[in-house]
């Protein structure tokens, strides 16, 4: 998963401001070629991986709020948690500039590195502007800490059509993953248990030969193998053939803070509430906290969004 291809024409960081504090009508924003990703967004692009091998990616909290980091991780926090937590022991009794804070030995500049690799931005300013909130405020249609924009038009758009038309049998699903309880939630760990285990994550470059290919769930099941997207629409097909409504799903595409990389997830409405499903963890997380991620673009059956915050 990469977005070298991913551009924003006609838009400016004030709509994104905006986007945050005001609900906005649909907009026919047209994601071109002309502006960079760095224009919607703070945090560096750098590397792209969105693997979660070994045994930490299985050793999730059953604590659905916990942060995706602490499975990756295997319950140590990541360094964006414990900088969350130190800035919010100390904001109580004197909010600091940056500098002051470090030069009063009150952040420890060892929290500061990347919790599992990746560029350590250059300064203190660029490395606490990654922090996000893990709150969506009172609109309950908004997740993972971000506000949504209705925009018309993407460059995945081509790519998003294609694999959509992919359809599982719900014959194929049932053999596939054996018999479920019928309870809905059960159902999305069920699936999400099933895929991680048995897709195995490759790289679009090594799999493809292409340093960004969406292959979808058909080829995906039938290679055995498959990056972040191609699990995540692989996810989305079989929860379709269980049931669950397709206007329901959506595919995000968001930074991976932890990792400094690029990365997708699927995100499912259920009973009001959204929950994440990740290769980094077994676990269905509820998709209200960021969970160390900063969405970019989601798509839906219907409609796409551009994340503001």
């Amino acid at each position: 998963m990469t977005w070298s291809r991913f551009h924003v024409r006609a838009l400016s960081p004030l709509l994104l401001a905006a986007a945050a504090l005001t609900p906005a009508p649909a907009l026919a924003f047209d994601l071109g070629l002309n502006k960079g990703l760095a224009a919607l967004a703070p945090a560096a692009i750098g590397s792209t991986s969105c693997s979660f091998d070994g045994p930490a990616a299985a050793a999730a909290s059953p604590d659905l709020a916990a942060a995706k980091s602490s499975a990756i991780l295997g319950g140590a926090p990541s360094a964006l948690d414990a900088i969350r937590l130190a800035q919010e022991s100390q904001a109580a009794a004197y909010e600091a500039p940056a500098g002051e804070a470090v030069a009063a030995g009150q952040i420890d500049l060892a929290l500061l590195a990347p919790a599992l690799g990746g560029a350590r931005p250059d300064t203190m300013a660029c490395r606490l502007a990654t922090v996000q909130p893990d709150v969506n405020g009172d609109d309950p249609e908004n997740f993972l800490a971000s506000k949504r924009l209705r925009i018309g038009h993407t460059a995945f758009d081509r790519d998003w059509r294609r694999v959509s038309a992919d359809r599982i049998s719900g014959g194929r699903a049932a053999a596939l993953l054996g018999t479920t309880s019928g309870d809905t939630m059960a159902t999305l760990a069920t699936v999400n248990r099933w895929v991680n285990r048995t897709i195995g994550y490759v790289d679009d470059s090594a799999l493809f030969g292409r340093r960004d290919f969406w292959a979808g769930a058909e080829r995906t099941l039938a290679l055995g193998r498959g990056d972040c997207e191609d699990i995540a629409l692989t996810k989305l097909e079989l929860l379709a053939a269980a049931g669950i409504p397709r206007d329901d799903m959506i595919l995000t595409i968001a930074r991976d803070l932890a990792r400094n990389a690029d990365h997708a997830v699927l995100i499912v409405r259920l009973g009001g509430r959204y929950h994440l499903l990740d290769n980094a963890s077994d676990e269905v997380f509820d998709a209200a906290a960021s969970h160390d991620y900063r969405p970019v673009l989601s798509f839906g059956s219907q409609e796409t969004w551009l994340h503001g915050y």
